[in-house]
């Protein structure tokens, strides 16, 4: 629920800010307004201020990235409460050396992981992987399903994500079907799929495992995920 009186420059400050955030590439002012759909010149203002904080800077062409401030925030928010550090050694139980483990949060339409272990890897996680949409991954579907329809529908309402809500396995279809289960299975293509498992307690958080196995080794996985999201609740 939103405050009694929002305010608005913050709400649109933050968006430009988390629109930096996920962009492959510097963006432009104008650029931004347009995908934003707000007023230029304010536009223009609010990267300013961003750039004078330290929270975002341009390049040599003048367009507008993250700058260093973000990544001290992010470091701060992520390690100050220790929750990060205490995850690992919870889903280091989880790696088997076949399947990859991930941990992830819930932001609007994205799914941002905190935690991405690879088969490969041996340095204890990382956190190299890009936001991805939360309706094309096992940990977003399963996050999602926290949430109640009128709430997705209104999420994806004010994005221009063209993900289709409704009709023939359309998203609030797919996510019911989580609900169902109390866990996501997601057929991520080429064999790969992915379960996933949400933390209780509205910690917004997920934890699962991606790779190809079959359906038996299904239940035992959901059991031990289940188990790695009890700890990690505890842990929070």
């Amino acid at each position: 629920m939103l405050p009694a009186q929002p305010n608005q420059s913050l709400i649109d400050g933050l968006a430009c800010l988390h629109a930096l955030a996920v962009s492959p590439t510097a963006v432009g002012s104008r650029e931004l307004a347009r995908m934003l759909d707000l007023e230029p010149t304010r536009t223009n203002r609010l990267l300013k201020t961003l750039a004078h904080l330290g929270l975002a800077e341009q390049d040599e062409k003048r367009k507008y990235r993250v700058g260093p401030a973000i990544h001290v925030l992010g470091v701060e928010s992520l390690h100050t409460s220790g929750f990060i550090d205490r995850a690992v050694e919870v889903l280091k139980g989880l790696d088997d050396k076949r399947l990859t483990v991930a941990m992830g949060v819930l932001w609007q339409d994205l799914i941002c992981y905190l935690y991405h272990q690879y088969p490969s890897n041996t340095d204890g996680g990382t956190i190299r992987h890009r936001p991805v949409p939360a309706s094309t991954s096992g940990l977003g579907l399963v996050l999602m399903a926290q949430k109640s329809d009128d709430e997705l529908r209104a999420q994806y309402a004010a994005t221009r994500s063209g993900v289709h809500l409704e009709g023939r396995d359309g998203l609030l279809e797919r996510v019911a079907r989580v609900r169902r289960q109390g866990y996501a299975l997601f057929d991520a293509g080429d064999g790969k799929r992915t379960v996933a498992i949400a933390l209780e307690g509205g910690h917004r958080v997920a934890v699962g495992v991606s790779g190809s196995f079959p359906d038996d080794d299904v239940p035992g996985l959901v059991g031990e995920l289940r188990s790695a999201a009890a700890q990690l609740a505890q842990a929070s």
